[in-house]
């Protein structure tokens, strides 16, 4: 009579011959220590100071947790919906510039961190600009359906242009349009600072 294994059995059975490729699981640890350390950085009163941490290693590892902090920080470097997201760009900027080559390619980050604030504070005032015009688009149509509601039911109503779902699917489709225009600039600029880091 043949033996019943147990799950346990067969996983065992399964995953006998397979190798482990200890250099990618360092790679990986590294890494995600880099991410973990580039987010307690942002996040922190007192940062810690990445160059001091990346220096502290040697060969690869310090390579692999350097990548790991560079991808955080510019996965952090995003299209802001309010004035208060410019504030972010410092922290970010400080701390790809302590990872950079000294000499011209530092002048070449602050140029291009530079141009990213400049960046985002014309895609605010093109956000404004938009829901300005499509607000001021939607006002005759809002008063025709405000008349209409009052003819119907006896009393006055005001509308505002959220209440309307065509409004609300008009402007998203703007801002995805506007969004791609300008993440597709922002997407450029970070291969450029991969390159300097």
């Amino acid at each position: 009579m043949s033996k019943i294994k147990s799950a346990l059995e067969l996983a065992l059975e399964r995953t006998a011959d397979v190798k482990i490729d200890k250099e990618a699981v360092r790679k990986d640890e590294f890494t995600r220590g880099g991410k973990s350390l580039a987010g307690r950085y942002l996040s922190e009163p007192n940062p810690p100071s990445l160059k001091d941490e990346i220096d502290a290693l040697d060969g690869d590892e310090k390579d692999w947790m350097k990548t790991g902090i560079v991808e955080t920080l510019l996965a952090n470097l995003t299209l802001p919906r309010f004035e208060t997201d410019l504030i972010r760009i410092k922290p970010i900027a400080e701390g790809l510039k302590s990872l950079c080559k000294k000499g011209s390619d530092t002048k070449n980050l602050d140029y291009l961190m530079n141009q990213y604030s400049e960046l985002f504070k014309q895609y605010l005032e093109n956000l404004d600009q938009l829901d300005e015009q499509l607000r001021a688009q939607w006002e005759p149509r809002l008063r025709q359906k405000e008349q209409q509601l009052r003819q119907q039911t006896g009393q006055a109503v005001k509308l505002r242009p959220e209440q309307d779902p065509e409004f609300t699917k008009v402007l998203s489709e703007e801002l995805s349009r506007l969004d791609a225009q300008y993440a597709e600039v922002l997407s450029k600029g970070k291969e450029e600072i991969r390159r300097l880091v």
